[in-house]
């Protein structure tokens, strides 16, 4: 009888310690998404609002926005020498639109030029306008950023992109942010900034694995 109730109580811990494992990860977009979770290096926050993201390639870290989910549909990986992820949520941190994330990750066996690096935010936007490029200690990270009115005239689209490319490697990744603009007619007062410094701080932290 003694056996039975110690094996009773075990299972009761076991079960509100996995119903609390649930209520943690609920407060977290990027932890209630199944796919998003497999991302995740810890639930541990790596700065406010941000988790590490562990890519499946083995090939780099990010810090990731925990209110942001991954799509699965348009989540593709060959080896480890190329991830291409889609993300985004329905409120931006400083805007409160909704935002999406593109961002494609390349270790090609050898070194790719500048152009071909920038090649697919360039083409994906047409733009042919300049980067502003700051070397940091094992990264150099080229930046932009441009506006895209819908053909509709109704609402609009702020891009900030870019490539950050490993100084080591032969490692980059090329990434367009993109924010929404509902209401063309009337502007949207955003402190575009302020939202370009986040998004430089994000991807200047990712982390390149050397191979």
């Amino acid at each position: 009888m003694h056996k039975r109730w110690l094996i009773s109580l075990c299972m009761i811990i076991f079960l509100v310690g996995c119903a609390e494992l649930t209520k943690d990860l609920s407060k977290v977009p990027a932890f209630q998404d199944e796919f998003t979770r497999e991302f995740m290096a810890s639930k541990k926050e790596v700065s406010e609002g941000y988790y590490l993201f562990e890519s499946k390639t083995v090939g780099y870290t990010v810090p990731f926005p925990g209110d942001a989910r991954i799509d699965e549909i348009h989540y593709e990986k060959v080896g480890n020498v190329f991830e291409s992820i889609k993300f985004g949520s329905e409120s931006e941190k400083h805007t409160g639109e909704s935002y999406t994330v593109y961002m494609m990750y390349e270790n090609p066996t050898r070194p790719d030029s500048l152009e071909v690096q920038l090649s697919s935010v360039v083409n994906a936007l047409n733009y042919d306008g300049d980067f502003e490029e700051k070397e940091y200690e094992n990264i150099t990270h080229y930046f932009a950023r441009q506006k895209y009115v819908l053909s509709s005239g109704d609402s609009s689209v702020y891009y900030f992109f870019g490539v950050v490319s490993s100084n080591p490697t032969n490692q980059y990744i090329s990434y367009r942010y993109a924010v929404r603009c509902p209401d063309e007619r009337t502007g949207c007062n955003y402190d575009l900034d302020t939202i370009e410094q986040a998004i430089e701080k994000m991807m200047t932290s990712l982390k390149f694995k050397e191979k």
